[in-house]
């Protein structure tokens, strides 16, 4: 995915949507969605279609394992199918070239991802086996391991992301590692044909050169009708909508604005963290008028905001406010969005440090961890099989009409996240590009922004992102799989949870339209 080398770089047709329906079918079946079910209790296992030709196989996690300055993933590989088969897991040409793995581990609780480590300093082959020399045989599985960065020593339970259609595997046990870095499986060889239902592993390759992972802070993104917040394990950003707090072309704030921002110091002052100023205020402006004026405007309002801030929170912090002017657009403006964007634009932002407080024992998280900043995180999720379709969409593209059917799952908490999950359906006539099977939560992909949605509060939810400003997020991003006529891709992505109240949310699957009442697990 783009800076973390987990995403396909592809070249994206111009792709004409011709509606939402296809002809002669229903616009959207339906149904009730199971009884909650009963705990599961079976292997952590599903098949998966990987990447750029990668191969259809079946992934079974066994654990992470924590060995000093790393940690290791370890988990089986089996072939499926009657012929060896050469399997790839990297999401881009040269990584499948290297034979790469392109795994990504989450703590949903603690707002922590973690990539692979890297040889050449970063820049080469993923440190642990080598795939890219010898094939599959049917029915054998293969030990496989990936080495990552140190884990806290508080982690009993991650979630697995792979670049395939498996997507995410939750609840895999964070264990202390015994012994040296290595393969418990006898080791094949290029000639070796291992029986079916044999256990054997695959080499594991040396390094070349330092090797080098990533740990991000994960970003969770809320967006409602006055505020959106953009939050991490450590810091926050609240963004305030100047048409609420001023009116047109002033810096006065209006009486609303104010009952506003009693909730935001409500917030600040349970959340900031005194000993780690400031307090930032910023202000912002759309793209209209001179950039002295939109500077000189940006930053009397901001200035505004600090001081009815200090008023409610007193001396016990530090304050700054500055003036960005349009410099710093969240929306491109001059498109057909032109006036939605200019909104968007238009803003007073509010960004602190967070307070580090540590949980006591429970089911929010395990001893020592950080709490959640917007409030108690749930659990990490067991593993568990998708639920029963909810609800289809469907949806034409490009001059001759392919069409894509979308298969919703219940949705389900994972820690202080939600969970997304869905099929994608080729219906044909034709294959079409491969690009066509792509989606994403960051606007990319021929279909487009998907989000999640809280009808009783209007409140958005956007993809879980890696780093304050990174192009990465907790989904398979731009990665393509299958496209060919009659076969599906399973999708999924991560949002912020909305409250535990809860129990129903809209899905906006971009092209597919509004999909009301989708149950929450």
């Amino acid at each position: 995915m783009g800076a973390r080398k987990t995403l396909t770089v592809l070249a994206v047709l111009p792709l004409a949507l011709a509606g939402c329906s296809a002809a002669g079918e229903k616009p959207a079946t339906r149904r009730t969605a199971a009884q909650k079910p009963r705990p599961y209790t079976g292997p952590m296992a599903k098949d998966a279609w990987s990447a750029l030709g990668g191969g259809h196989s079946r992934i079974e996690m066994r654990q992470v394992e924590r060995h000093g300055d790393r940690s290791v993933l370890r988990f089986y590989l089996t072939n499926p199918g009657t012929e060896p088969e050469h399997y790839s897991f990297g999401t881009t040409i040269a990584g499948s070239a290297y034979g790469n793995l392109h795994f990504m581990l989450v703590d949903p609780v603690g707002h922590k991802a973690y990539t692979p480590l890297y040889d050449g300093n970063g820049e080469g082959k993923t440190v642990g086996s080598d795939l890219f020399i010898m094939s599959a045989h049917p029915g054998a599985r293969y030990e496989t391991i990936l080495e990552f960065p140190a884990l806290p020593a508080s982690l009993d339970r991650m979630t697995v992301v792979t670049p395939t259609t498996a997507g995410e595997f939750t609840g895999v046990p964070v264990v202390d590692g015994q012994g040296p870095v290595k393969p418990a499986a006898p080791v094949a060889d290029l000639f070796d044909k291992p029986r079916p239902g044999s256990v054997v592993a695959w080499p594991v390759r040396g390094l070349d050169g330092p090797a080098k992972g990533g740990t991000f802070d994960l970003y969770g993104i809320t967006e409602g009708e006055v505020k959106s917040t953009t939050s991490s394990t450590t810091e926050e950003k609240v963004g305030l909508r100047t048409d609420v707090l001023f009116a047109f072309d002033k810096a006065a704030l209006s009486v609303q604005a104010k009952a506003i921002l009693d909730e935001v110091a409500a917030e600040t002052r349970a959340k900031a963290d005194p000993s780690k100023p400031p307090i930032l205020i910023t202000g912002h402006t759309d793209g209209k008028g001179g950039h002295d004026y939109n500077t000189s405007l940006s930053q009397r309002r901001a200035d505004a905001v600090l001081k009815e801030l200090q008023a409610r929170l007193g001396t016990a912090y530090q304050y700054r406010a500055e003036g960005k002017g349009e410099t710093e657009p969240l929306a491109k403006e001059g498109g057909p969005d032109d006036a939605q964007a200019r909104q968007k634009n238009r803003r007073v932002e509010i960004s602190y440090q967070i307070r580090q407080r540590t949980a006591g024992t429970g089911t929010s998280a395990s001893p020592g961890r950080q709490e959640d900043p917007g409030g108690a995180a749930g659990p990490p999720a067991p593993f568990r099989p998708d639920g029963p379709t909810v609800a289809s969409r469907y949806a034409s593209f490009g001059q001759g009409g392919d069409k894509r059917r979308i298969d919703v799952k219940p949705f389900y908490r994972d820690g202080a996240y939600l969970v997304a999950a869905f099929d994608i359906v080729n219906l044909g006539p034709d294959g079409g590009p491969s690009e066509l099977e792509n989606y994403s939560t960051s606007g990319g992909g021929a279909f487009g922004d998907f989000s999640v949605s809280d009808p009783s509060t209007r409140t958005v939810y956007r993809g879980v992102r890696l780093g304050k400003d990174g192009s990465a997020y907790v989904d398979p991003g731009f990665s393509a799989f299958r496209h060919d006529p009659g076969t599906d891709n399973r999708g999924f992505f991560y949002v912020p949870a909305p409250p535990p109240t809860v129990r129903t949310v809209t899905f906006d699957a971009g092209p597919f339209g509004q999909i009301p009442d989708v149950p929450v697990r």
